[in-house]
């Protein structure tokens, strides 16, 4: 085997290597801070348990569909400026450009109809929450 055989099968393997460690190691790492703040939020909960506060449950968020609708607006859109920028495919120097710009024009309207939903919601009254029993701490 030549020596420049060998380095060049070698750079390639690096840097499949590489390209390949990042994504790994990204998700390690999230996997590892989501767990310790599990850990940390558990050690919290039963401090309080064992000096006899009642610890608040965990709130729950309302769920709302925004990131989907962003999501569909986003998808659609790059779908259509592919679309047209294939029916104009003698010149394809648009099609970046159409891709940009429908992406654009789909986050611009969901702005707008994300703003419209919550002025509504705010108008609307807020039900009452009946009254909860006081906790008995010992």
């Amino acid at each position: 085997m030549e020596p420049f055989n060998f380095m060049e099968s070698l750079t390639g393997v690096a840097a499949v290597t590489m390209s390949l460690a990042i994504p790994i190691i990204a998700i390690v790492a999230a996997m590892v801070i989501s767990l310790v703040s599990l850990r940390n939020r558990n050690r919290e909960r039963m401090k309080m348990i064992e000096q006899g506060i009642i610890p608040p449950s965990p709130k729950k968020k309302q769920s709302t569909y925004y990131g989907l609708l962003i999501t569909g607006a986003i998808l659609l859109a790059f779908g259509l400026a592919l679309f047209i920028g294939e029916l104009m495919s003698h010149s394809s120097d648009f099609e970046g450009g159409f891709i940009f710009g429908f992406v654009g024009i789909a986050l611009l309207v969901c702005f707008v109809i994300i703003r419209i939903v919550r002025k509504k919601e705010k108008s609307l009254p807020e039900p009452e929450k009946p009254e909860e029993p006081p906790s008995a701490i010992t």
